[in-house]
């Protein structure tokens, strides 16, 4: 349920509630008749004859719905989804379970376990799983030390990720972010997602102004610049990405315990962007290489998406797809995870289509012709 149909429905139940409260501080306060007088006289006589059980119930019926108020607008209110603030501090666990129910989107993952999920799901990346352990030793090494009244080092959030497309540098990022919030390091720890064309305005100073707008959005945070080459190009005549390059640089500086920046991007281009400025290789700490996935990892992706549509594929599947991906993932415009995605929407367009001439067919299964339909129009 999006942010808009939520605040709808939270809003009207909110509504709802209050209403509740009135009808039962009426009742509890004896001026029965003042609201349901349009209801007739044998339920005001009915209420009457139970005043005194209405004005207990009144009072422990308006402390609910006050409650329940409470949580109707807190899940009306799209701000804390998207920043991922807990609505209390210690909460406790009766009040997030309802409020998973009542709006999941305003959950965030509080322990580790937790945010590692999503990225320990995912087919291979096993360097970049053993890069994330190697942070989450060092954090619980350093809370050690913090807990025995030693002097630490703080740490350097910032990152470098490389890599091509559609190998899950979105996904990690998220995941520090969650780490950075679980354990303390930053207050929110949520990923604002950017590009140049978000970071970049078309007169100078300008640009300046529009980087440090983003900044701010991150702050407490993970920021994630894509293709973050791209504010340096090779010809080093653009005057407004070195712009929004040192006004980063700055912010940074300024506010280095409460931001992380990852900036990512193709090796050899990341490497010209670091060096399009003296400070800006050493501001971050760790480079991260994300591989790209290899055969058996994209045919692993593949079947487990199907396998999540609930699709059965049939027996030789693998040898009707294992040439395709060995072919197209050695083409340019091939973006590993985001291909097979778009592959599976191809496959499952095509069973529509077959399955709509057939009328009756099994839902649920994929024919060899379905997958050869999609490889041809995958091109």
């Amino acid at each position: 349920m999006n942010n808009t149909r939520r605040s709808l429905l939270f809003g009207a139940l909110g509504l709802l509630g209050l209403a509740i409260v009135m009808v039962l501080a009426g009742a509890a306060s004896g001026h029965v008749g003042g609201w349901l007088t349009a209801s007739g006289a044998a339920i005001i006589t009915f209420l009457q004859a139970i005043a005194a059980w209405l004005a207990w119930l009144g009072v422990i019926a308006t402390i609910l719905c006050l409650a329940f108020i409470g949580l109707c607008l807190y899940g009306a209110w799209p701000a804390p989804s998207l920043a991922g603030v807990p609505m209390l501090r210690a909460e406790r666990p009766a009040m997030r379970a309802l409020r998973r129910r009542l709006a999941p989107d305003t959950m965030r993952k509080t322990d580790v376990a937790e945010a590692l999920k999503d990225i320990s799901a995912m087919v291979g990346l096993t360097s970049v799983k053993q890069e994330i352990n190697l942070l989450l030793g060092m954090i619980d090494v350093q809370q050690r030390k913090r807990g025995t009244g030693a002097k630490v080092a703080p740490m350097n959030l910032h990152m470098v990720f490389t890599g091509p497309p559609g190998v899950g540098k979105t996904v990690a990022a998220r995941t520090l972010g969650d780490i950075y919030a679980s354990t303390g390091i930053l207050k929110r720890g949520h990923v604002v997602e950017v590009d140049r064309a978000e970071l970049v305005a078309g007169f100078i100073g300008q640009t300046a102004m529009k980087t440090a707008e983003v900044c701010r959005r991150a702050l407490d945070g993970v920021l994630l610049i894509d293709e973050a080459y791209e504010l340096a190009p090779k010809d080093n005549a653009d005057g407004f990405g070195q712009e929004a390059i040192n006004t980063l640089l700055k912010f940074m500086e300024d506010h280095r315990d409460r931001i992380a920046v990852i900036v990512a991007g193709y090796p050899n281009d990341m490497r010209r962007f670091l060096e399009s400025n003296p400070g800006l290789s050493g501001r971050f700490a760790k480079h991260i290489e994300f591989p790209p996935f290899t055969d058996d990892e994209l045919l692993s992706i593949f079947e487990e998406q199907m396998t999540a549509l609930h699709q059965n594929l049939p027996d030789d599947w693998t040898k009707i797809v294992r040439p395709w991906v060995r072919d197209f993932r050695t083409r340019e415009n091939w973006s590993n995870a985001r291909s097979i995605r778009n592959f599976v929407q191809r496959v499952m367009e095509a069973q529509a289509a077959r399955i709509s001439q057939q009328g009756q067919a099994d839902l649920n299964a994929i024919e060899r012709e379905d997958l050869r339909l999609a490889i041809e129009r995958m091109g």
